[in-house]
């Protein structure tokens, strides 16, 4: 498998959604804080990310999405409020919340979002395709997969004549989702943990390399500043994959490999 000269691919998404931050620890500015201390991580590291942008943070903090951009790393969409999900919505409320999404983050950065993670673990249906694909969105990371595929492939939506990018279901991903609600830990995996979580975030880096696949992870900035040592995780494991030879991936790269394929 060729990842752009790479043989495998690891893709991190940053969260920034000012929302979740105010509902967990009360303090939605944290979100813009803990933002700028990743900015000047990231800016350590030499290495260049993706930002998964609520329409409502990009509305409330348009210099912080510009300044995103002015450093180099991609920004795209992650819906406007968060809440509700957008699967099971009707297709106008679904179209109209995606296009004030995506008129908010080209107002604050002048970006034209290329791709959509959708909320609440990716819940979407054929509306937020068919919504998506009509707002100009060419990739959406949701519950919709392409079987039997490592590559993105292209989906047609139904009630247009288009097709959509979705990611491959024979690739792995992981994210930072323990210790931010009580009950998770019970449902997904262990409580947060320096060690626990270094081996097991860079054991999905060694499948990658192992198998020539994309290990993906989403991790949230204001998580870095609640769960002790994550952010010398997150270090650790961006260097780890990086000297691994992974290919650093992004929305519009995958796009761009799917449209080469």
């Amino acid at each position: 498998m060729d990842w752009c000269g790479h043989s495998f691919a690891f893709k991190l998404r940053v969260d920034v959604e000012h929302v979740e931050s105010q509902r967990y620890i009360g303090d939605f500015r944290l979100t813009r804080v803990s933002v700028v201390n990743l900015l000047d991580m990231l800016d350590e590291l030499d290495v260049k990310l993706s930002f998964a942008v609520l329409g409502i943070t990009a509305e409330l903090y348009p210099h912080l999405i510009g300044d995103i951009v002015d450093r180099g790393h991609e920004v795209f969409g992650h819906g406007m409020y968060h809440e509700p999900a957008l699967a099971g919505r009707t297709y106008a409320e679904q179209r109209h919340e995606m296009r004030r999404m995506r008129d908010a983050i080209d107002a604050a950065c002048g970006v034209k979002v290329r791709g959509l993670a959708c909320p609440h673990h990716g819940l979407a249906d054929e509306n937020t395709l068919r919504a998506a694909v009509e707002l100009g969105i060419e990739y959406v990371e949701s519950k919709f997969r392409a079987e039997n595929a490592v590559l993105p492939q292209w989906r047609p939506v139904e009630g247009t004549d288009r097709k959509i990018l979705m990611p491959g279901m024979l690739n792995r991903g992981g994210s930072d989702y323990t210790a931010r609600r009580p009950y998770w830990a019970l449902v997904h995996e262990e409580a947060f943990s320096p060690a626990g979580a270094r081996r097991k975030w860079m054991a999905n880096v060694d499948w990658a390399k192992e198998t020539g696949r994309m290990c993906g992870f989403v991790f949230h900035p204001w998580m870095l500043m609640i769960n002790p040592g994550e952010i010398q995780v997150v270090k650790d494991l961006i260097r780890y994959a990086r000297d691994q030879g992974a290919w650093m991936a992004t929305v519009s790269g995958l796009i761009d490999l799917a449209k080469a394929q």
